[in-house]
Order: C-alpha cells, then sequence, then structure tokens
C-alpha cells in the first residue's frame, strides 16, 4: 500500500511538516511493496492542525482508488526535524488505517485490514526514536525514496501478474526512454517508429489501455524512477549500459538498444499475459531485417490494386522521412513506386488522413482539421497527392 501524508496548519496556513514528509517515506519505505486489495493503491492521511471549530474531517475516496482520510493534529515545529511530530504523526496512522473500511463506496470493499496493520506495527520497531536517529534517517531519505519509486513500479507489476485481464484495446504505440543524448543515429527515435509500427501493424492487443512506454537506464531502480500510473498506458523497465553505449560504434548501440527494448518487451509481455506470438514476430523480424526495414503506413486494396504508402525512418526526429507510394497489379504481381514527399513522422498524419482507389488513381488526402491545414501549409504541403497508376505502371 501507497502512503501519502500531507499536512494543513489552518492558523499559519502552512501545508508543510518537516518531520511528517519523513513519516511519509519511512512508511512507503515498509509498506508500499506489498498488496493490500485492489480498492484502493493509496491512503492519503492529511493531518489538520489548528483545526476551526467548525472543521468537518474528510472521509472520502479520491480519484477512484485512494482513500482520503483527515485527522486532527497537534503538531508543534513544522519547519526542523522534531521526533515528537514524527511519533505522533506514526502513532496516529494505525487510526487511519481502521477508517478506511468506513469510507463509503459504490462497489464492495477489497482491502486487506489486518494483513495492513501487521505489517504497519512489524514496521514501528524500526521507526527512529530519537532526534540523533531521525537526523540519520534524513540523510538517507535521497536513497530511500528511489528505493520506494521502483517498489510501487514492482507492485504495479505484481497486480498485473496476479489478476490477468482480458485483451481489450489494440496498441497504439510502444514510447522509449532513455537517460542518453544521442546524436545521429537517434536509436531511441528509431526504434520507437519501428517497433511501433510493427507491432500496430500486428494487431497487438493490450488488457485495457494503448501504449506501452519502456524506460530505460543503467539500473533497473534507476530505470523504474519514470514510473507512472497512467491509465491509457504501462511501464515496462530495462537496463542499459549508458558509458559503454555511448563510446560504442553505431552497429554496437543499435544492439545494445535492441536488446534492451526486447528486454521489456518480454518482461511487460509475462506479468501482462500479453500476446506472446506476436510480439516475438516482430522482434524476429527486426533482428532479421535491421532498423532499415521497409514501414507500411497505411494501404488500400480493391479487385485490381493494393496500394501501399511505404517509408523508412531517418537517423534522427529532425530529419523527414521519405514516403512513397507502392502500387502492386494484383493479376500480374507486378509492383512500383513512386515518390510521394519527405515528411517528419510527427507531422505525417496531418497529410495521411485517408487512402482510396478510385479508377485508375490513388487518393491520399490529408486531415481536414484546422490544426492539420496550418501544419500542412507551414511545411508547403499539399492537402492531398494524386497519383495515375497508368502512369506509375509505364
Amino acid at each position: 500500500m501507497r502512503f501519502l501524508i500531507e499536512y494543513k496548519d489552518f492558523k499559519t496556513k502552512e501545508e508543510n511538516n518537516f518531520s511528517l514528509q519523513l513519516l511519509d517515506i519511512f512508511l512507503n519505505e515498509h509498506l508500499i511493496g506489498e498488496f493490500h486489495g485492489s480498492t484502493f493503491e493509496c491512503i492519503l492521511i492529511r493531518f489538520i492542525n489548528n483545526p476551526t471549530a467548525k472543521k468537518k474531517y474528510k472521509l472520502r475516496v479520491l480519484y477512484e482508488n485512494i482513500a482520503e482520510i483527515e485527522l486532527p493534529g497537534n503538531f508543534n515545529n513544522n519547519k526542523n526535524l522534531n521526533i515528537v511530530d514524527f511519533l505522533t504523526g506514526l502513532h496516529r496512522v494505525e487510526e487511519a488505517i481502521m477508517l478506511v473500511k468506513t469510507i463509503k463506496l459504490k462497489s464492495e470493499l477489497d482491502f486487506s485490514e489486518d494483513k495492513l496493520l501487521l505489517e504497519f506495527q512489524q514496521s514501528i520497531k524500526n521507526a527512529p526514536r530519537t532526534l540523533k536517529e531521525l537526523k540519520t534517517y534524513f540523510k538517507k531519505q535521497k536513497q530511500t525514496v528511489q528505493n520506494n519509486w521502483a517498489k510501487l513500479a514492482d507492485l504495479s507489476m505484481k497486480r498485473s501478474l496476479s489478476n490477468p485481464k482480458p485483451l481489450t484495446k489494440p496498441l497504439i504505440t510502444i514510447s522509449i526512454s532513455a537517460p542518453m543524448e544521442e546524436p545521429e543515429p537517434d536509436y531511441t527515435f528509431i526504434y520507437t517508429e519501428v517497433f511501433s509500427n510493427l507491432l500496430r501493424k500486428s494487431q497487438v492487443m493490450l488488457p485495457g489501455y494503448s501504449h506501452i512506454f519502456i524506460h530505460l537506464a543503467d539500473t533497473l531502480v534507476e530505470a523504474k524512477q519514470e514510473f507512472t500510473p497512467n491509465p491509457y498506458g504501462k511501464d515496462a523497465f530495462s537496463i542499459i549500459d549508458t558509458k559503454k553505449y555511448m563510446e560504442s560504434d553505431n552497429e554496437t548501440k543499435s544492439n545494445m538498444m535492441f536488446d534492451s527494448i526486447v528486454s521489456a518487451l518480454r518482461s511487460i509481455t509475462e506479468f501482462d499475459y500479453l500476446e506472446e506470438h506476436k510480439i516475438e514476430s516482430v522482434i524476429g523480424k527486426i533482428k532479421e531485417k535491421g532498423t532499415d526495414i521497409e514501414l507500411t503506413y497505411f494501404s488500400k486494396q480493391n479487385e485490381k490494386y493494393l496500394a501501399e504508402v511505404i517509408y523508412t525512418v531517418p537517423k534522427s526526429h529532425l530529419t523527414n522521412a521519405p514516403f512513397k507510394l507502392r502500387v502492386t497489379d494484383l493479376n500480374s504481381n507486378l509492383a512500383k513506386t513512386t515518390k510521394i514527399d519527405e515528411i517528419n513522422l510527427f507531422w505525417c498524419p496531418y497529410s495521411f488522413g485517408s487512402i482510396s482507389i478510385k479508377k485508375d488513381l490513388v487518393v491520399i488526402k490529408g486531415r481536414k482539421s484546422q490544426r492539420a491545414e496550418i501544419s500542412r501549409r507551414a511545411d508547403k504541403l499539399p492537402d492531398k497527392y494524386i497519383f495515375n497508376i497508368k502512369d506509375i505502371f509505364i
């Protein structure tokens, strides 16, 4: 269970208490990595100092999965480390835990109160007891906070592993982030585009979200600092030796980046029960053909022709991608290509809204939104492209 400790003094208007900030870190150090039911992912305890006589204390659900609990406080020193304030707050936590079950819900409560109380009581044995011990704990808070966030990421994966969900949404993109500043070729960008396209074309389905966010760093703890609970996507993590990476030649860089991405993809495939055969097929295709693989943006087919907009990913997001039209005669299986334009991959959806085959013409139309029109005008791109199929086959 994740804990969030907040503070508000109605007399001084202060909203920070130095000692309670350490209490937040301490509770999460000992409790954030364990699962205590599916109803709440966090207990928010807000201590109210010097409350007004008419103050009504909140006891409710916040953002669907946070138990928000307000308690009256009696704290004396907001700005300095204070063992009395720390221990006062610590011993009020049990009261807050026991109030969780009294929160009004629209559905049945799934909350392991006994387990959480037991683990909380066990954690108290490790709590600072003196100001000296509290100061010692303060000195290591940075590393503790990092470890706490990594534990939260681990808990998210543990929850997925123990509670499989149906695959209901098609993958739209994967996003790859790494701490290196890459010159050309930018393999973070290149592999983001290549994997996104091929996984999307393979119709990979995901359990309730549409995006996979892959975070790379020298250690898993560092990578997991980028973890963010997000209903639209899921995080995956892997390691990459950044020093070795920056000192390597392009081929080695590409292989290192590929291996790290594959490790993260296989991890999320395992804990979220994704379609392994589809993902492994894409991994195999990229391993075989490399980053210069030809990709299909979209296509259209009738009884005579198959029209495909194809491209390769450039070496940098600053470079435009060369887009081509390939038309295949389905009777003779003869295929011909012709240049469309060079367009930045970030803006190309504004130029490629739809593709159609009308008699002997292939028509590619841009989106009709005002933003799309402004983007095309800025890049001096047409609203549509029209190709005569007979001219292509000359």
